[in-house]
Order: structure tokens, then C-alpha cells, then sequence
């Protein structure tokens, strides 16, 4: 059983940990990518009122986060993002179950309009991810990202309201 809940800061270091990861942060924003990660720093984030984090659990066990960025009340739009933090996990739907979860809390309890994504183009199993949490392809912007020492594309994903399943 997969569930979401508020990250709260008992869960700060093992975030943390799990940001650390090379295998894990190379996908993700400049932020967060290729560094150590401090629970500091995602006490930081949590503060901010941009973003929204939450940890997922699989059958009780914290196993990763998926959290809005970005998030703008005016124009009802926020930036998803997520990662599993225990590989052992992986290939279980874990991530696109709670990524489902948090898509139906932004429209139904935060009224976005929105939600978006972004991957680098070399991330196949995200692209997996995503479209199985409903997000379609929006559109590419070429050479926008470094992975692999190389510049790649970001391949953008969205979500309305009136798709969520």
C-alpha cells in the first residue's frame, strides 16, 4: 500500500540521504543536483511556501518523496517532482502511485488548474513514471540540461484538472 503524507523533520535526513545519491539527484534540478544534501537544506525547502513536500510510504515504510516546486496560486500551476530513495523498491508502481495521489491533492484540495514535470530526455524510467500517473508529453527544449557530462534535452509533461483519473 502506497500513501503520501506531509514530510515532516523526523524524515529530514533520511530525505537528505536520499538526495545524496548520485544515481538519484543526476536527474534532478541544478539544486539538487551532484552534491550532498544536508537536512538543512531540505528544512529550507520545506519552508519555502513555493514548495510542498511529501513523504511516500510503501506499506509503512518511508521509501521517497514527491513534492511541488514552483507552486503559483495565481496562475494555479505548480512543478512535480519526485524520487525512490530505497532501490529495492523499484519496478513496484510505488512512485507513479504516489505521484497519482499528489496529482488528485493539487486539484482537489489546492485547486490548481495544472501541474507540470520535466525530465531530462536520457531518464526513460521517469518518462515511465509519469505516464502512468496520467502526465502527457508537452513539448521538448533542446540541450536545456547536463547528464553525463553532456547536454541533453528536457522533455516537459503536464496534467489539467479535467484529466485526472
Amino acid at each position: 500500500m502506497v500513501t503520501i503524507e506531509d514530510l515532516t523533520p523526523e524524515h529530514f535526513e533520511p530525505v537528505a540521504r536520499w538526495l545524496s545519491k548520485p544515481d538519484i539527484n543526476r536527474w534532478l534540478a541544478t539544486e539538487w543536483r551532484n552534491r550532498v544534501v544536508s537536512s538543512t537544506l531540505i528544512a529550507i525547502a520545506a519552508r519555502n511556501r513555493r514548495n510542498r513536500l511529501f513523504l511516500i510510504r510503501y506499506n509503512a515504510q518511508p521509501c521517497g518523496l514527491v513534492a511541488l516546486a514552483n507552486t503559483d496560486a495565481a496562475d494555479k500551476t505548480a512543478m512535480v517532482w519526485y524520487v525512490l530513495g530505497e532501490e529495492e523498491l523499484s519496478g513496484r508502481g510505488i512512485t507513479s502511485e504516489a505521484l497519482t495521489q499528489l496529482t488528485r491533492f493539487c486539484f482537489g484540495e489546492m485547486g490548481l488548474a495544472s501541474v507540470y514535470a520535466w525530465i531530462m530526455e536520457d531518464n526513460m524510467a521517469s518518462r515511465s513514471v509519469l505516464e502512468k500517473a496520467g502526465l502527457r508529453e508537452a513539448g521538448w527544449i533542446r540541450c536545456a540540461a547536463s547528464s553525463g557530462g553532456r547536454q541533453v534535452d528536457r522533455i516537459y509533461f503536464d496534467l489539467i484538472a479535467s484529466e485526472v483519473r
